[in-house]
């Protein structure tokens, strides 16, 4: 008799196995999406070594979850401590950013409706969202004056973002 209730897994065993994949079923696919959105906001390098690392962290926390329990539990909390929030926030700034660059553009063609050309610089363009203006990188306008190019960056001063008049909207990772 008594063999036969060791087998039986206790009720709190229970609980913390469903515990565990839930949190795992829940921060998992969200540190893939916030690897993904790296992509965009701190570079192609980053974003790749988040792939390599969440998925055998997890993997191997999942093994360590039959042994260690907490131990197991804490590692995917801190994992995805380390990756969602900061992500979560940069993926809001890139938002607010794209919003941004959209009314710059705007901006810039109207001023070439109404005056024939593209403006110069932007010192006369009034961001909407104060916060934004140190992540617009620049405004370049080709001498010819036929085409014009406004850069942003979001996570990194490396990975550029950037809208050129001329081929649209385009994006250098690192």
């Amino acid at each position: 008799m008594q063999a036969t209730r060791s087998m039986i897994p206790s009720m709190k065993t229970k609980t913390h196995f469903f515990s565990f994949l839930l949190l795992t079923g829940i921060l998992v696919p969200l540190e893939l999406f916030c690897a993904s959105l790296a992509y965009e906001t701190i570079g192609e390098i980053t974003s790749r070594l988040y792939f390599l690392g969440i998925i055998p962290l997890n993997l191997l926390f999942i093994a360590l979850f039959f042994r260690f329990q907490k131990t197991a539990m804490l590692g995917v909390v801190a994992l995805a401590l380390i990756i969602i929030p900061y992500q979560l926030l940069l993926g809001t700034r890139l938002l607010r950013i794209q919003a941004e660059t959209v009314r710059i553009v705007a901006y810039v063609y109207e001023e070439k409706e109404k005056t024939g050309a593209y403006p110069v610089d932007l010192s006369a363009y009034t961001f909407q969202d104060a916060h934004i203006q140190p992540f617009i990188q620049g405004y370049r306008l080709d001498p010819l004056k036929e085409h014009f190019i406004v850069y942003f960056r979001v996570g990194t001063d490396t990975t550029s973002h950037w809208y050129s008049s001329e081929t649209g909207w385009g994006y250098y990772p690192d």
